[in-house]
C-alpha cells in the first residue's frame, strides 16, 4: 500500500495572511477558495481538507475525493459531521480520518468557566442589571444572594469549594488547573471513574496531562458512584459532548444531590439537561441550586420569551465561550501538528470515532 503524503490541502473559507503563509509552508499545494466555491479538480487532488464545523458539503460524493484522507474541522464537537450526508456512507470513514479542534479551546472556555463561577457567587450579573435598569444605587439587601438558610450575604468565596468536573477532557483539565489557583478542590466524573492520560492535542503549559489534579474520580455509569460525586460538589461543571449516553443525563434528582448553595456551569452541549429541569432546580423551595451559568441550552437556541432568559439566577450566553481572537490560527497549529504526526506514520490527534459520537 502506498503511504499517504498529506501534501495537498483544500480550503474553502477565508484566513489571515499569516495563516495562509503557514499553510503554504506546510503543504506543497494549497487549493485556496475563500468564497467556498471549490472546483472538482481541487477536491480530486487534495489529500487534506481544512473544513468548517459541518465538515464536507452534503452534495459532495466520495468518488469526487479519491485522494482525501484527513478532514480537520474547526469545532471541538463532531455532531454536524456525523449528521451530514457525506459521512453517512460507511466507506467514507474507511478512507478518511476526521479530526476535531479539541484542545485549542483551552484559550477561552476554561477562563469562561472561572468567570461564570466568580460572577455567580458574587452575584455580579444581578448587581449590574439592577444598577443599569434602575439607573440608581442599589442597597445591599437588593443584591443579596438567595442562599440557603443562614446569614444573608453578597459574596461566596471560591476558596474551600469543591468543583465537580463532569467530563475530564482538555477543557475540564485546564479549568481544574485554574480552579486550583483559587483554592478550589477538584474531583472528576467520567465513564470509567478512573484517572487517564490526555493523549490529545495539548497547548503547552495548559491542562493536566496525567490527570493528577482531581483528588478523586467517580463513574457516571455507576449510580452509587455518581451520586457520591454529586454529594461532594459545590460547582458542577459540565463539558460533555452530545452522545446517546449523555443526552438528558442530568435529572432533577441529580441537582437535589448537590451541596447546599451549589452552582451549575455547562459549556458542553445543551441536551445534557432539559431547560424544564433547570427551572425546577432554580425555583424549588428551597432551591436545589443557587444559580446556573450556561453557554449551551436545550433547545438551542432557546425560543424567544423563554423564562431562563430573565431568570435572576441564570447567566446565559449564546454559545460563545469557545470563540476567541486567533481561533483559526490556533486551529491551524493543530492541523499542522496532525499532518506532521501522519507523515511520520502516527495517528491524528482528536480522531473522531463515529461509533462513540466524538
Amino acid at each position: 500500500m502506498t503511504a499517504h503524503t498529506y501534501t495537498t490541502l483544500v480550503l474553502g473559507f477565508e484566513v489571515s495572511p499569516d495563516v495562509k503563509s503557514k499553510l503554504d509552508k506546510t503543504f506543497h499545494t494549497v487549493h485556496y477558495h475563500p468564497d467556498g466555491s471549490i472546483p472538482d479538480k481541487a477536491w480530486r487532488e487534495s489529500d487534506v481538507c481544512f473544513a468548517m464545523p459541518n465538515g464536507l458539503p452534503d452534495t459532495l460524493k466520495l468518488e469526487q475525493v479519491p485522494n482525501l484522507h484527513l478532514v480537520q474541522i474547526l469545532s471541538a464537537g463532531a455532531n454536524k459531521v456525523l449528521e451530514g450526508e457525506f459521512f453517512k456512507n460507511e466507506k467514507a470513514w474507511k478512507q478518511i480520518s476526521v479530526s476535531t479542534a479539541s484542545g485549542i479551546h483551552v484559550y477561552s472556555i476554561p477562563q469562561y468557566i472561572i468567570g461564570q463561577a466568580i460572577s455567580l457567587y458574587m452575584n455580579l450579573h444581578q448587581q449590574h442589571w439592577l444598577l443599569r435598569s434602575r439607573n440608581k444605587w442599589a442597597t445591599k439587601p437588593d443584591v443579596e444572594l438567595k442562599t440557603a438558610p443562614g446569614t444573608p450575604t453578597n459574596f461566596i468565596s471560591l476558596r474551600g469549594k469543591t468543583a465537580g468536573m463532569l467530563g475530564y477532557g482538555h477543557i475540564a483539565r485546564e479549568a481544574a488547573r485554574l480552579f486550583q489557583a483559587h483554592g478550589v478542590n477538584v474531583i472528576a466524573a467520567n465513564t470509567r471513574g478512573e484517572k487517564s492520560k490526555d493523549t490529545g492535542f495539548i497547548v503547552p503549559g495548559t491542562g493536566d496531562k496525567n490527570g493528577s489534579i482531581p483528588s478523586a474520580y467517580y463513574s457516571t455509569s455507576d449510580e452509587k458512584s455518581f451520586d457520591e460525586f454529586l454529594s461532594k460538589t459545590d460547582i458542577l461543571v459540565a463539558s460533555l459532548p452530545s452522545t446517546p449516553q449523555t443526552q438528558y443525563l442530568l435529572k432533577s434528582k441529580h441537582f437535589k444531590a448537590l451541596r447546599e448553595n451549589a452552582i451549575f456551569i455547562n459549556v458542553g452541549r445543551g441536551d445534557l439537561v432539559s431547560s424544564d429541569v433547570l427551572l425546577e432546580a432554580l425555583d424549588a423551595s428551597p432551591p436545589h441550586i443557587l444559580a446556573v451559568g450556561i453557554d449551551v441550552t436545550d433547545p438551542e437556541p432557546l425560543p424567544d420569551g423563554h423564562p431562563l432568559f430573565t431568570h435572576p439566577r441564570a447567566l446565559i450566553t449564546p454559545h460563545t465561550s469557545g470563540d476567541f481572537a486567533g481561533y483559526v490560527d490556533a486551529a491551524t497549529e493543530l492541523l499542522v501538528a496532525n499532518v506532521e504526526q501522519l507523515r511520520k506514520g502516527g495517528v491524528a490527534f482528536n480522531k473522531v470515532d463515529p461509533a462513540r459520537g466524538y
